[in-house]
Formats: C-alpha cells, sequence, structure tokens
C-alpha cells in the first residue's frame, strides 16, 4: 500500500508546482488508474485535487474496490464515488470535479478520446481540460520493488507454459494449433492469460517479426519462432526461435525453405548481438547506444539489413510501455526500468531468427529476469 501512496504523492506535485495552472487532474487510463489505486477493473476514473484523490467508479465495481483498494472511501484524503446506474461515468466525473471547486483540469491526451473530452466540456462549459501527456506514464517507467517481484512472476509463469509446449508439440500441428495450445499452457500456469496476441511461425514464415497463425504445419518447417508472455496484471515477454524438434540432423532444411543461410550461424550471431546490447545496459545508458551495440554485431556479420525493428521497450501493466529502445529514440535508462532486448533477423523466404528477454536495469549494469536457455542446447 505504500507504493501506491508514494505514486499518489508523486503526481500530486504536478499540481503542487502549478504546471499550466491546474487545480485537478483527471486521470482515464486504465492501466494509470490501476498503477495509482490498486483497482484493476476498467469504467473508472481517478481525479486528483490539491487536498484528496477520488476514485469514479460504478456499482458493478463497489465490492471489487473494497477488496483491492479499501483505503478509498475509509481513509482521509482519499474519497470513492458511486456513481448510480442512470448517470454516465462522464457525468459523475463532473460532479466530482465541481464539489471540488475545480476550474483548470489537466486531461490525458493520450488516453481520453475526442468524444470524451467534448463530452466532459458540453457537460461543463465553465470548466477549463487542458490536455496533458504522460502524466502518469513517466512515473511508470521505473517499477518500484513490488512491480518488479511481480513482472518476475509473470515471467515465471510463461517459462512454465513454454516447457509444457516444447514438451507436447506435435509434428501434425499448425501454427494455428501450436498457438491455440500455447495460450491454454500459458492460463494452466497460472496466468489470466496471454500478454499480447501469441506468435508462433513455423519455418520461413519467421521472416514476419509478427506473423498471425496459419495453418502451415510444423511438419513443413525446420525453425520455429515463438514470442509469448503471461498476463498477471503486469506481464512479461519473451521470443525463442528452436529448431522443429522433428528434424533428424541440425543442417537439415525443409524444401520450402530458402537456401543459402545457415540456422546455426544466424542463431549465434543474434545471441552475439543480444549479448552485446545487454553489455551497454546500466543506468544513465542512452537507449540508443544499447540499440546501435546489437545493430553493430549483425552489420558486422552482414544481417544488420534483416533487422527491421526496435531493439526493445518497456514492460510493465502495458506489454508496451517507455522506455523504447531503439535507434531514434532519446530515452535514458535508469535503474528499476524493466526492458525487452529483441534482436532478430528476419530473411524472407528463409524465416526468422529473434531472442527476447526480459531486463532489469540496475545502477552499474542490468539483470537477466528471464531463466530460460538463450542458446540452441535446451530451448525448453
Amino acid at each position: 500500500m505504500k507504493f501506491l501512496a508514494q505514486r499518489r504523492q508523486i503526481l500530486g506535485q504536478t499540481l503542487k508546482n502549478g504546471k499550466d495552472g491546474l487545480d485537478a487532474l483527471l486521470i482515464t487510463g486504465v492501466p494509470n488508474v490501476t498503477y495509482l489505486t490498486g483497482f484493476t477493473g476498467d469504467s473508472s476514473y481517478f481525479v486528483a485535487t490539491s487536498t484528496n484523490a477520488v476514485l469514479v467508479s460504478d456499482p458493478r465495481f463497489e465490492v471489487q474496490i473494497q477488496d483491492e483498494c479499501p483505503a478509498f472511501g475509509k481513509e482521509p484524503g482519499l474519497d470513492l464515488h458511486i456513481r448510480p446506474h442512470n448517470k454516465t461515468t462522464l457525468e459523475a466525473t463532473i460532479e466530482v470535479l465541481t464539489q471540488a471547486g475545480a476550474t483548470t483540469v489537466g486531461v490525458e491526451a493520450n488516453r481520453l478520446t475526442v468524444a470524451e473530452l467534448e463530452g466532459l466540456r458540453e457537460l461543463a462549459p465553465k470548466l477549463t481540460f487542458v490536455p496533458q501527456t504522460n502524466l502518469v506514464e513517466s512515473q511508470r517507467t521505473v517499477k518500484d520493488p513490488s512491480e518488479v517481484e511481480h513482472i518476475r512472476t509473470a515471467i515465471r509463469v510463461a517459462e512454465r507454459a513454454f516447457k509444457m509446449f516444447v514438451a507436447t508439440v506435435r509434428e501434425a500441428d499448425t501454427e494455428k494449433d501450436m498457438v491455440d495450445a500455447l495460450d491454454g499452457y500459458i492460463r494452466r500456469a497460472g496466468a489470466n492469460g496471454a500478454a499480447f496476441p501469441l506468435i508462433v511461425a513455423a519455418g520461413e514464415r519467421g521472416a514476419l517479426p509478427h506473423a498471425p497463425p496459419t495453418r502451415k504445419p510444423l511438419a513443413e518447417a525446420s525453425k520455429l519462432l515463438v514470442d509469448w508472455g503471461a498476463d498477471l496484471l503486469y506481464k512479461s515477454d519473451i521470443t525463442r526461435t528452436i529448431r522443429n524438434p522433428y528434424v533428424v540432423t541440425p543442417t537439415a532444411r525443409n524444401k520450402f525453405e530458402r537456401v543459402g543461410f545457415d540456422f546455426e550461424r544466424v542463431y549465434k550471431t543474434v545471441l552475439k548481438a543480444q549479448n552485446a546490447a545487454m553489455d551497454e545496459i546500466r543506468s544513465g545508458a542512452r537507449a540508443k547506444d544499447v540499440d546501435a551495440a546489437a545493430r553493430k554485431v549483425l552489420a558486422e556479420a552482414d544481417l544488420e539489413k534483416y533487422f527491421t525493428h526496435g531493439l526493445g521497450h518497456g514492460i510493465g501493466l502495458e506489454i508496451h510501455e517507455a522506455p523504447r529502445v531503439r535507434a531514434n529514440s532519446e530515452d535514458v535508462l535508469e535503474a528499476g526500468m524493466v526492458i525487452t532486448i529483441e534482436p532478430g533477423v528476419y530473411i524472407p523466404g528463409w524465416g526468422g531468427v529473434r531472442i527476447e528477454d526480459d531486463i532489469l536495469v540496475t545502477r552499474d549494469g542490468c539483470t537477466l529476469l528471464t531463466t530460460l536457455p538463450r542458446d540452441l542446447s535446451a530451448p525448453g
């Protein structure tokens, strides 16, 4: 609970500092409301003034709020406003702002829709709504110890699911079959579900970084790219590229796949690129420099042209958060950030290799949170 209070206090500094003359803040993004209150439901807003904080919700969530954030409505400065069924959340929010005497309200420009903003203005024409960016997201980039532990748990669940997947995959399974199976294993391992639409790309289809599942069977592939993660409120995000376990020899090639590239050479180069990037990670490092370290390794192997996306991103309550680890990023890493490092090589007609792990930035380096093997000796 102390972390929740600290988060609200930091947000409150925006009001105390007098930014844009704001006397209230309206937080509407579901992950941001969760971050500030502990409430995991939706359709609810968080209103902060200089004197108190209000969670605006509806009767469907009243018991859930009592379970997840019992302080609201019971402790000084933490109010709970449950709207009746015949009022909208926007109407209830205006009531709260009016009662607080607010006149200039900061709103989340990247979370509130145009229609919602116009609705607020129609309901309260005397109030001024000022779009703000990264009101809460900037706080969320650095994780507190409780958040790191939540992410570790999501990683362990995802890893258990992958081990079940590798042990049970069949040669006749299609990409769609494998995605469905992996999704089930993630839930069985303890997650609420997958953290994002799962990717299982067979053979040459691994050249599509976000390949949608098809009816292509594992039998028509010498390799398999698997990108998955678990959702336990906080997310994990891992990728492994493995050989088809039914291929008799490591050098065997499927007739559907383009010739001219050696899987083991490409894999080892991608792994070397990931290690080079991890060597650059520390508090104060520029995200673009971490990206550049990986690209340098791939360039030396004449594979950089096949690396077509950024090196990584932050993870937490959302699967893609700040910081952005890419060539054009201006972000600077700080201790406590949790990021992915995921170099990849995608060769049309041949397939792809991506290795992705979840990393905790520390003062002098980084900690690898993922524990699955990263070499070719033991994929599971």
